[in-house]
């Protein structure tokens, strides 16, 4: 099913953003991980994954099918605002995603979620 081409594409992109996003430093663009130490930081951003994607994986593989089809189209919608969220903060001083790698992704992204949307 085309949807789901979508839906495996777009959480791919999600983690390697997201093992992107530890590489460089997103979670000091936050108010307040931004205040911590260095080390703190990293470690507070990266373990409040693990919940997020606990959420996902759940919704998508354990959960009643209409919870399972408002997770999809919320992580298209999800998917699509993401790349505006970057834009925004695009000019942040702490913002480190400039290469062309970082916004393949985010780019990436923003289309698979255009499709999971217009295939669901």
């Amino acid at each position: 099913m085309l949807a789901d081409y979508f839906l495996y594409t777009g959480l791919s992109l999600l983690i390697v953003h997201e093992m992107d996003a530890i590489r460089r430093n997103e979670w000091r663009m936050f108010i307040y991980l931004s205040k911590l130490k260095p080390e703190t930081g990293y470690a507070v951003f990266s373990l409040l994954h693990i919940p997020l994607f606990m959420l996902i994986f759940w919704g998508l593989f354990s959960a009643a099918p209409e919870i399972k089809k408002a997770l999809i189209l919320f992580l298209n919608g999800f998917f699509v605002a993401h790349f505006f969220l970057h834009l925004m903060f695009i000019r942040h001083r702490n913002n480190e995603f400039r290469s062309v790698f970082s916004w393949g992704i985010i780019g990436g992204l923003f289309l698979i979620g255009i499709g999971g949307i217009l295939t669901g």
